[in-house]
């Protein structure tokens, strides 16, 4: 992954525009628990250069076209956070990441919403590019809009941007169904995409996870939505700094509790 570097928006974010008439509701998926096995297996992700804002957010919006998806109950959030990761606070969110990951990065624009206390994981240059095997961060979103859109748009645009490669090919990216859970007594909505990139160049991932987690949060001027994202490299790159494990992006997920809880 290239770390991302996105412009601030101008315009109106997409996601204050109003939500399309209707949804058509995904088929329901049986015997789904918190952190089922992705669909399909998991690939890893990647960062190379971002494309162009633009495009990003045509995919995004796209995928919002879709429509919504229906949400499989899971079990809470059991999951210990292990007694040597470290503590990130926002004034909506707390969360914890690996020992090793650094928190001390200046806030990011991701498809027009900004992102804070952004946590990197160990990085490596290659090919005159500079690449992280994760990261951390969260959002909190002034919208009307449901938690699963929210979580889906950014599931698939993040997933989309992580992976695109330097060359511009984008990845196949492919999107789970939303999944309602237990965080802490909060209702959640969790989405999960799995990213494969079209070519291997011995530098950027060939596979990839990003975990979205959404929550009905309180924003200055009504409702809201907080955001947790969650990326992980899980294939391919250099063997050093490794790919990050099912259970550690796992481990970061579960820490994530509102502020205020």
């Amino acid at each position: 992954m290239v770390p991302p570097s996105w412009p601030p928006v101008q315009d109106q974010p997409w996601f204050l525009a109003p939500s399309p008439p209707q949804y058509q509701a995904a088929p329901p998926v049986a015997g789904q628990q918190w952190f089922p096995q992705p669909i399909p297996p998991p690939p890893s992700r990647g960062r190379g250069h971002w494309v162009a804002l633009f495009a990003v957010i045509t995919i995004v919006l796209t995928g919002l076209g879709i429509g919504t998806f229906l949400l499989v109950h899971g079990g809470p959030a059991t999951a210990p956070t292990p007694a040597n990761f470290q503590t990130v606070r926002t004034p909506f969110l707390t969360y914890a990441v690996p020992p090793d990951w650094d928190t001390a990065n200046a806030p990011q624009i991701f498809l027009g919403a900004e992102f804070i206390a952004v946590a990197d994981a160990p990085g490596y240059e290659c090919g005159g590019q500079r690449y992280l095997r994760g990261s951390a961060t969260s959002a909190l979103v002034e919208t009307t809009r449901p938690a699963a859109d929210m979580a889906y748009a950014f599931a698939r645009g993040l997933g989309d941007g992580f992976y695109t490669s330097n060359s511009g090919m984008p990845p196949e990216v492919i999107v789970s169904l939303a999944r309602a859970v237990d965080v802490a007594g909060a209702p959640g909505t969790l989405v999960e995409a799995t990213i494969r990139t079209p070519a291997d160049d011995g530098c950027l991932a060939t596979e990839g996870t990003v975990l979205v987690l959404a929550l009905p949060a309180a924003g200055p001027s009504g409702n809201a939505t907080a955001l947790f994202v969650v990326n992980g490299d899980t294939a391919g790159g250099p063997a050093t700094p490794p790919v990050l494990t099912r259970e550690t992006l796992d481990a970061i997920v579960h820490s994530a509790r509102l502020t205020t809880i």
